[in-house]
């Protein structure tokens, strides 16, 4: 029993990896929008393997290298290769170095981490220094089906026509940001970390269930806002902290 629940993270970080391998496969075959939710799925996969594996308290090196690595192919190689596919690739050599910066960025956020995990800094903290892969690549995949969405007839006049012109213009810059700042310090609240009580789990739970439902009507627009949200919460966290640390410093020159 003891080998069995040692496994089970094992098996939902595999199950992560292969969406990222699976995700690269439909987008050789251009099939852009299953590789964009074949991601998103990969989301939910890295989500259960840490949760599971905290239940079972099985966490150990082989588990961190090892969802490591299926991070690098489900949420820095896929995602880039997809969005290469559908539009880098019209900037020719600057597209591929766009990419690259992507991808490279991704793989030293997940060193990073590892390194902190190694140090035990990571156990009880509330936030994630710089923007987790994880919500790196569903920014990206987010743009990804936004674009996948304007040749479906079903798609409503929703967010999906008034953000994509602008997100089409600003493309390369926009993948420029999302690599940066899986680099920085930034804080990025760790969901997995928090501990509810049960006024907040309410209002957790309600939001969960209003997004869901946003999702099945709205699936793409959806996405896109909710990790356009925590990607913009990091900057938004700082400016809030710079501002507060401003007030004090003017308050203690005053007195």
């Amino acid at each position: 029993m003891g080998n069995f629940l040692y496994l089970i993270p094992s098996i939902f970080t595999a199950g992560n990896m292969f969406c990222g391998f699976f995700s690269i496969i439909m987008t050789i075959k251009n099939n852009f929008e299953l590789a964009g939710w074949v991601i998103i799925v990969a989301i939910l996969f890295d989500g259960l393997d840490g949760s599971v594996a905290r239940l079972a308290k099985k966490q150990d090196f082989f588990g961190t290298e090892f969802d490591s690595l299926a991070d690098m192919v489900s949420f820095c190689v896929a995602p880039m290769v997809l969005l290469y596919k559908q539009v880098l690739n019209n900037y020719n050599m600057p597209g591929i170095v766009i990419a690259f910066i992507y991808v490279l960025f991704g793989s030293i956020r997940l060193v990073r981490y590892n390194v902190f995990v190694i140090k035990e800094q990571l156990n009880k903290n509330l936030f994630f220094e710089g923007l987790p892969t994880t919500a790196a690549a569903g920014a990206i995949v987010s743009i990804s089906l936004l674009l996948s969405a304007l040749g479906l007839d079903y798609v409503r006049k929703n967010i999906v026509f008034v953000v994509v012109p602008i997100v089409l213009k600003f493309l390369p810059g926009i993948i420029i940001i999302i690599s940066l700042l899986m680099i920085t310090k930034l804080r990025y609240l760790s969901f997995s970390r928090l501990r509810f009580n049960k006024k907040v789990t309410l209002k957790m739970f309600t939001i969960i269930i209003s997004s869901v439902l946003l999702i099945f009507a709205y699936p793409e627009s959806t996405i896109f806002l909710v990790f356009g949200i925590y990607v913009i919460s990091g900057l938004v966290d700082y400016l809030v902290r710079m501002y507060k640390i401003k007030l004090i410093k003017a308050v203690t020159k005053q007195s």
